[in-house]
């Protein structure tokens, strides 16, 4: 393959879709990826074309995803939607009905292998939900959900009297002086909370372990964070590069990815 041929990845969620077109060659893991984000498919159709291959994941999104499908067929541009899998490139789900795991907790996964220094690593992404996942030996432990900042704070303010919150996201822990500030720091406690019992779980694995962060609320911890934090601004997409050194390797993905 030419070092020109590019692959166009894709993290479709639900409120953007994170995009970073690749070169498509041996160093496919030495490259910088240089995310960008829209909300509309129908804008990366320039991207598409220039691209010989696009690789996507996507949690939902059917309507996205049919307009991908249908771009990337005008273009003659092979598209691969990602699933979870029982095991791949040497990682097992810990899930019993693997389908059901995300496949963006199952990308992160993968990426925290390539990023992390030791066989016991948390994978934390902070978003609408904050989610966990513990791996030890290229073994998935399981994992965790709970409602992210904006969900508890937001769900606080609805259910409760007198109590009263701004749109403010801290990016420090300290006691609230107000019930503004009680909020929003009660609501960033239950996050460090949330990171504190992940650790407290893989320690029992191997106290070697680091703690790979990914998702928009990754902001509140970084302040102070211990050396084993490490932070990635898209841990789905470094993923998707595990299925594209496949590409490379072997010219054509198996057919159980290709859409």
């Amino acid at each position: 393959m030419s070092e020109q041929t590019k692959a166009l990845l894709l993290d479709v969620g639900n409120s953007y879709i994170k995009h970073a077109q690749v070169n498509i060659n041996e160093q496919v893991f030495e490259q910088p990826l240089n995310i960008s984000r829209c909300t509309d498919m129908a804008q990366l159709t320039e991207q598409i074309k220039t691209s010989q291959r696009v690789i996507v994941a996507a949690v939902g999104q059917g309507q996205q995803v049919a307009l991908l499908q249908s771009l990337c067929n005008e273009s003659k541009v092979p598209l691969t939607l990602i699933k979870t899998q029982a095991s791949a490139f040497g990682m097992r789900c810990a899930y019993r009905n693997f389908a059901t795991l995300g496949v963006d907790r199952w990308l992160a996964i993968l990426a925290g292998r390539r990023v992390s220094s030791t066989k016991a690593y948390c994978v934390i992404d902070l978003g609408t939900a904050n989610t966990c996942d513990l791996v030890f030996a290229n073994q998935h432990l399981g994992g965790w959900i709970a409602p992210g900042f904006s969900l508890m704070r937001d769900s606080l303010i609805k259910n409760t009297e007198l109590v009263f919150a701004n749109d403010e996201f801290p990016t420090d822990l300290t006691l609230g002086e107000q019930t503004v500030d009680c909020v929003n720091m009660g609501c960033a406690a239950a996050v460090n909370g949330f990171i504190f019992a992940a650790e407290q779980k893989i320690a029992q694995q191997d106290e070697d372990y680091c703690v790979i962060i990914t998702g928009g609320g990754q902001d509140m911890i970084k302040k102070n964070a211990p050396k084993h934090y490490y932070f990635y601004e898209n841990l789905v997409l470094f993923g998707l590069l595990e299925y594209l050194s496949v590409s490379y390797t072997h010219l054509t993905l198996p057919t159980i990815y290709s859409v």
